[in-house]
């Protein structure tokens, strides 16, 4: 069951057992899907990105933007906060550029409930908030680390 993170002014997104514009048919070709492995480590984020630039004729210049910086984001909080074990990035491009994404690192959420800072600071915490920011929408699946995501052409406000 997927649990959307609270938020006002939220857009709606589409659960996979619902309608989805992700899925094929009238006309629409099935998403693309890709999918990539980091292993746990400090360079994780930076691996991250630079496998993302595959997508460079695909995407919209600022849909590949904000796309780097989710999954940057989402990377570097499995690796502070994850167990240490293969984390596993999926993406499916859709429509009008659109992607979904998740990524999971096999963990159960109750260290990142207990390590995460609730407030950015100086010292760090700015991820989510980002991810916040940029997703139009994102949730995290209840009682683990895998964290799924939406970036398309149009930022949330």
């Amino acid at each position: 069951m997927e649990t959307v993170v609270p938020r006002t002014g939220a857009r709606p997104c589409f659960s996979r057992n619902a309608y989805s514009p992700w899925r094929s048919g009238r006309g629409r070709p099935p998403p693309m899907q890709f999918s990539f492995q980091f292993p746990p480590a400090d360079d994780a984020p930076a691996q991250a990105r630079g496998a993302l630039e595959v997508f460079d004729q695909i995407l919209a210049p600022e849909v590949l933007e904000d796309l780097q910086l989710v999954v940057s984001e989402l990377v570097t909080n499995s690796v502070k906060f994850g167990p240490k074990r293969s984390i596993t990035l999926s993406l499916e491009v859709g429509a009008e550029g659109k992607v979904r994404g998740e990524v999971i690192d096999q963990g159960d959420g109750e260290r990142a409930k207990i390590e995460m800072t609730p407030e950015p600071s100086l010292e760090g915490g700015w991820g989510l908030h980002l991810v916040e920011r940029v997703a139009t929408c994102w949730g995290v699946h209840e009682g683990s680390t895998h964290v799924w995501f939406e970036v398309g052409p149009r930022r949330r406000a």
